[in-house]
């Protein structure tokens, strides 16, 4: 009797949890098709979450949900009731609307071949996607792990100087000393001294979040293409505020330009990169090299680099056409920047243009690629659109735009069809740009070991 009654409780509980799924992920489905965001950010962050597994992965969906679903008939939790037909119903449109989300990814695809044949016109060289018929599509898309091959990681590599260690600590403590490190994935096909391109990536995460291992298929694809990938943090709990994650980012940069060459890398061919608050970042970074207010204590140093990709990014945090759904400018006056009085007083409007990239546009001299979803809630690809817009008309550094059908906000972190065909785009346009080694490096340059790398004070 006992059992009987714990096994009646137990199917009780699966299948109330079975119809909280499949009403949530019906609702959630609809999201993700229609893009509908609220006025508050946290939830919006939520959904975002959400319907990008969904959106990225609407078949591995389909079949844990198809899974769960047998499991409750095998073990005799669904009895033939209104209520059960009624489920079932549900989760047949869910089904198919799970399958429009599948195949809005060749939307997808489609998009990118028009920006590879562009591409393919400049480099002569014609690179053609992988479809159904392709292994590379279904590894991809059954397989939704991702992590570089052949490569080695050198992990936390501190890029403080002594100065600046003591700074951090007393000021914030140890923890945010610890923020400020690197991870250096080197394919082990280069040696020191080869002068190999290096990307340079700064994750996202509203500038208060975030970590370094969040990079994505893109890793994958360009170590794939014997790149260096330098993946950094910045302190993000920082009492000073914005800017200091800026200036960290360039500190990183000073620390590549001087070490990068020991690991195989070319200093004077860094692509910046970075996704939603890190492309913000990125862009800031291409557009302000060696400006003395964001490089105290290093002025001197050169922090030039020789492109930008910008990947769901904030580039207006201005935002004057109130694209956001959310208060984003009292947001980051107040949480990100920490400073007094309202986002729309003079003085913090000034300080909101002056780190927005669409007001530096003209101050840009390197080559620069955004990629946007149409449907990205967090921040708007309206956004996108005006700064691409000023950007070809008063800038003369080229700029190339992606626009993704069905992206949502970052949807390029999670291995998907619709990731996978962003970043054969985006390792396309980094390497008909950037994916030559420097003559001037290559003359009369030795191979070096890491091991010969001392004077930051840490040992691999």
């Amino acid at each position: 009797m006992p059992f009987e009654l714990g096994m009646s409780l137990a199917r009780s509980m699966w299948a109330l949890s079975y119809a909280t799924a499949s009403l949530l992920t019906l609702v959630i489905t609809w999201v993700a098709i229609a893009g509908a965001a609220t006025k508050s950010r946290t939830v919006n962050i939520v959904l975002c979450l959400l319907c990008n597994h969904l959106s990225e992965l609407p078949l591995t969906i389909m079949f844990t949900d198809a899974c769960f679903y047998t499991w409750l008939n095998i073990t005799g939790t669904f009895q033939e009731s209104i209520l059960v037909r009624f489920f079932y119903y549900i989760n047949i449109i869910t089904a198919v609307a799970l399958l429009y989300l599948f195949r809005r990814s060749f939307e997808v695809q489609e998009a990118v071949q028009t920006f590879l044949n562009q591409l393919s016109k400049e480099s002569k060289e014609w690179v053609e996607l992988p479809g159904l018929t392709s292994p590379r599509f279904w590894q991809q898309l059954l397989n939704p792990f991702h992590w570089p091959w052949d490569c080695t990681l050198y992990q936390n590599i501190p890029y403080w100087v002594q100065e600046e260690q003591l700074s951090a600590q007393k000021t914030d403590g140890w923890h945010s000393v610890a923020e400020m490190e690197l991870d250096i994935y080197k394919p082990n096909s280069i040696q020191g001294g080869d002068n190999t391109p290096v990307l340079f990536y700064i994750h996202g995460g509203g500038w208060t979040h975030g970590s370094k291992s969040l990079i994505g298929p893109l890793l994958t694809e360009m170590v794939s293409h014997d790149w260096i990938v330098v993946a950094i943090n910045y302190r993000t709990t920082t009492k000073a505020g914005y800017p200091t994650q800026l200036i960290d980012c360039k500190r990183a940069l000073r620390w590549v330009k001087d070490e990068i060459q020991t690991f195989g890398g070319d200093s004077n061919n860094i692509v910046v990169a970075g996704d939603a608050a890190g492309g913000q970042l990125a862009s800031l970074l291409a557009m302000t090299p060696n400006l003395p207010e964001y490089q105290p204590g290093f002025e001197k140093v050169d922090t030039t680099v020789q492109g930008c990709i910008a990947m769901s990014a904030d580039l207006d945090l201005v935002d004057a056409k109130n694209y956001s759904n959310h208060d984003a400018r009292g947001r980051f006056i107040s949480a990100v920047a920490k400073r007094s009085g309202s986002a729309e007083s003079a003085e913090n409007l000034k300080f909101l243009a002056e780190h927005s990239p669409r007001f530096r546009i003209k101050e840009s001299g390197v080559p620069f690629l955004v990629v946007h979803g149409d449907i990205d809630t967090l921040t708007p690809v309206q956004n996108a659109r005006d700064f691409v817009h000023e950007f070809r008309n008063n800038c003369r550094s080229p700029i190339s735009y992606l626009e993704v059908p069905g992206g949502h906000h970052c949807f390029h972190l999670i291995s998907s069809p619709r990731s996978w065909y962003a970043t054969i785009a985006t390792a396309a346009w980094l390497n008909y740009n950037f994916g030559r080694v420097s003559e001037a490096d290559t003359k009369g340059s030795k191979r070096l070991a890491v091991h010969e790398l001392v004077e930051w004070g840490w040992t691999v």
